[in-house]
């Protein structure tokens, strides 16, 4: 599985999945996607099901990983980097570093 280039608020389960896998891939946790899906266990997801990924009014905490760039996570998340540069108080938006956790607002703050 490989992360979308902007987050989407659904996933379509294709075979393979896991839910924990989704969340994973959707820097979730398992619990977030119970939270917001009907699923009675875990561990019996369909092929073709809608998994919903992502609650809209809700900031995420994203952890930085090899290669990340405040430009391209604003793309994958929908997102502005002036907005993720200043929720995240960043004076450089070139120096973010690998583990390092940037909030991705639900909302622009941004002006």
């Amino acid at each position: 599985m490989s992360t979308p280039s902007i987050l989407p608020t659904t996933h379509t389960v294709v075979s393979g999945d896991t839910l924990s896998g989704i969340a994973q891939t959707y820097n979730r946790t398992l619990a977030d996607l119970l939270r917001w899906n009907p699923i009675n266990d875990p561990n019996q997801i369909q092929v073709g099901q809608v998994i919903n990924v992502a609650d809209s009014g809700e900031d995420l905490e994203y952890t930085v990983v090899e290669g990340d760039t405040v430009s391209e996570l604003a793309q994958r998340f929908g997102k502005r980097w002036i907005d993720i540069a200043a929720v995240n108080r960043l004076d450089d938006i070139n120096l973010i570093t690998v583990g390092q956790k940037l909030i991705i607002p639900a909302q622009g703050v941004a002006r």
